[in-house]
């Protein structure tokens, strides 16, 4: 799916894939035992380039809400909020 979406060309001369937020995964870590850490979550695309590029890994702190990734997204999309739900912070290093 990314790979099509980087394929599709806008008018502007980006990527249908540079102007999107594609986030996808988990909310646990371990289903079973119902743990909250390590939680297999892909964000792909620019967000118009507000979003940083180039893939990784990130690897955040035991105990950071998944709620975090949220409101970065939400700010990069353009909504003036500082929480969301139970962040504490904004993932600020998914953000270009």
């Amino acid at each position: 799916l990314v790979e099509k979406m980087a394929s599709v060309g806008e008018a502007n001369g980006t990527t249908l894939l540079d102007n999107t937020i594609f986030t996808y995964g988990s909310g646990l870590g371990d289903g079973a035992s119902h743990q909250y850490n390590k939680l297999p979550i892909i964000v792909a695309g620019r967000g118009r380039g507000k979003l940083r590029a180039g893939g990784g890994h990130l690897n955040v702190p035991n105990g950071t809400p998944l709620a975090n990734l949220w409101l970065a997204q939400a700010q990069a999309l353009g909504l003036k909020r500082d929480r969301f739900a139970d962040s504490t912070a904004t993932l600020g290093q998914v953000l270009a």
